[in-house]
């Protein structure tokens, strides 16, 4: 296993590509200094972990950034995988609130005790691991679902994922300039009213401002299919003078 990388098990978003898995859905394998963190795990993420290689018995710590089945679909049955039916607890489950508690909750309530820690997400908290910190950064406008920016730190890397969520201007603001990798849910090829998600367009003013040493746009619609990714990160590219990747499923990256 490759240390300081990571792998996008799926890179589909919107409901037509997730839920006919035009492209896969099993969110990304990110391994920092040696700790192993699975973060959003959607529509098949068991079957993809364990096609890319890796084993859910080494994840150290699952992070889901909200709520929407395309982003924690499975997160039960990796659970279950991952702690042997509840007999060897995960560390540590990072979340917003209404993903584990509440009246609907995803996370199943027998499932809770093979989870050894959980840390509710919110507004500029950082959460330590190891020799790894996990910082939850603004909230982000999301119709239906609490959901958070995240960064992940090792000692000399810095990871920054912007996931789901409408663009404002208190965007341009929190992250962390200058990050090995900034990874962005880019479900549009250009601004669309009434949806909450991302657009080309506003992924391109924060890669002018936040100017990462790389990026990778992911979670893609159906528009941003038929607009092709690689075409419009190069596009992005060319534009800002940042390396920006279109990711594909089982695209594997060491930073």
């Amino acid at each position: 296993m490759l240390k300081d990388s990571i792998t996008f098990l799926g890179t589909g978003g919107g409901r037509v590509v997730v839920f006919r898995q035009i492209r896969h859905s099993g969110g990304m394998w990110l391994n920092l200094d040696g700790v192993n963190i699975l973060i959003d795990p959607g529509p098949g993420s068991l079957i993809r972990i364990f096609e890319r290689g890796f084993d859910t018995k080494d994840i150290d710590i699952i992070v889901v950034s909200h709520r929407h089945l395309d982003h924690c679909a499975d997160l039960n049955s990796v659970i279950e995988s991952a702690s042997e039916s509840t007999k060897k607890p995960k560390d540590l489950l990072i979340a917003p609130e209404d993903v584990v508690e509440g009246e609907d909750p995803i996370l199943l309530k027998y499932l809770k005790k093979a989870i050894k820690d959980y840390i509710p997400v919110e507004e500029n908290k950082e959460i330590s691991y190891k020799d790894i910190k996990i910082l939850s950064r603004m909230k982000h406008i999301h119709e239906g679902a609490q959901t958070y920016g995240l960064e992940f730190h090792s000692k000399d890397k810095k990871i920054v994922y912007v996931p789901c969520g409408r663009f404002y201007e208190g965007m341009l603001q929190g992250y962390s300039e200058g990050a090995d990798l900034m990874i962005f849910n880019t479900t549009f090829p250009r601004k669309v009213e009434g949806y909450y998600h991302l657009s080309i367009d506003d992924v391109e003013l924060m890669i002018e401002k936040y100017r990462p040493k790389l990026s990778v746009i992911t979670h893609f619609s159906i528009p941003m299919l038929k607009a092709d990714p690689e075409k419009l990160a190069a596009k992005i590219s060319r534009k800002t003078g940042i390396k920006v990747i279109s990711a594909f499923d089982g695209m594997r990256l060491q930073f």
